[in-house]
């Protein structure tokens, strides 16, 4: 089984810094290291090209969001021939040993592998994320007797190790979500598959950021995303469509109440509906990202 550590990063310069450093002292070390580099301003690609030799940089060429820097690090890490990936963005904080017990219950029923197992998400002080961790369900797969793990429908792209035979049954990651529960709709596309698993050993620090109560043009997606997921029924499962309905709901009436510009709150909304309503995602499938990023690396060398 040969394992891809795979980060997405922006313009966060000094977290990715400690992200990468946390990534390369595991023990095992993942086979390669991906940064997805979505085209930073801050030296974010020169500093890891210089302390981090051995990472292998994609710089995308365009913001891709963390969604389409997700899909296409995972169709890479496809395309190079990886088993798994795990999945951080560039300021989550790999504990030490934390890719261990996730390899542990991968491999461990070699019949049934399950399509995710993911970390545990913490906060700097080692205390549990409220907003992170995922609902439990009955469990299906096995695991071994020690580890403290239990079966979820879904899980964040903060330590999440993707099994990437399971990933090939589906499409990648909904690139056009670009930010926001990308990452919940696409791991409850891999629990339909072969189910999904959360350990609670593995840990990944991740900032305590509460949730916005104003996010400005951020609604659009916020609301727009919930939206295609409910209404595409080749999108996400049951589970993840009822946490989208509850949140959707939830964030439309606290985004209204706490707007600081209630007119250009309710401009966002209006968009968000009528794109959410009367549109749906593309589905990138498998080899479609690698592509499109060759073609432009190609198109850009032409005209150097």
């Amino acid at each position: 089984m040969t394992v891809a550590a795979l980060v997405v990063s922006h313009n966060r310069v000094e977290l990715l810094r400690r992200c990468l450093s946390a990534i390369l002292v595991q023990s095992p070390a993942p086979d390669e290291v991906i940064l997805v580099d979505n085209v930073s301003t801050d030296g974010s690609v020169d500093m890891v090209r210089n302390e981090f030799p051995m990472v292998t940089v994609i710089e995308s060429l365009a913001n891709l969001g963390g969604a389409g820097g997700f899909a296409l690090g995972i169709d890479i890490a496809i395309q190079r021939g990886h088993s798994a990936v795990w999945m951080m963005d560039d300021d989550a904080e790999p504990t030490a040993d934390s890719l261990r017990p996730l390899v542990d219950i991968m491999t461990f029923d070699p019949s049934r592998p399950p399509g995710f197992v993911a970390s545990t998400v913490v906060d700097a002080n080692m205390k549990l994320l409220g907003h992170n961790p995922p609902e439990i369900v009955d469990g299906f797969l096995a695991l071994p007797n020690d580890a403290n793990a239990y079966q979820a429908p879904y899980a964040s792209f903060v330590g999440v190790l993707v099994n990437l035979d399971s990933a090939k049954q589906t499409f990648l990651p909904m690139t056009d979500f670009f930010i926001w529960y990308d990452d919940l709709e696409y791991t409850s596309r891999l629990s339909e598959i072969a189910g999904g698993i959360v350990c609670r050993t593995s840990l990944v620090m991740h900032p305590n950021t509460p949730p916005r109560q104003d996010s400005g043009s951020r609604l659009i997606p916020l609301v727009r995303n919930r939206l295609w997921t409910i209404r595409d029924p080749l999108l996400a499962s049951v589970w993840a469509k009822k946490r989208a309905l509850r949140q959707l709901l939830k964030r439309i009436v606290l985004e209204g109440c706490y707007s600081r510009n209630k007119f250009q709150y309710i401009g966002y909304l209006r968009l968000a509906l009528w794109q959410g309503l009367f549109s749906l995602p593309s589905k990138p499938v498998i080899g479609e990202m690698v592509a499109a990023w060759e073609h432009r690396i190609s198109a850009q060398s032409l005209e150097i």
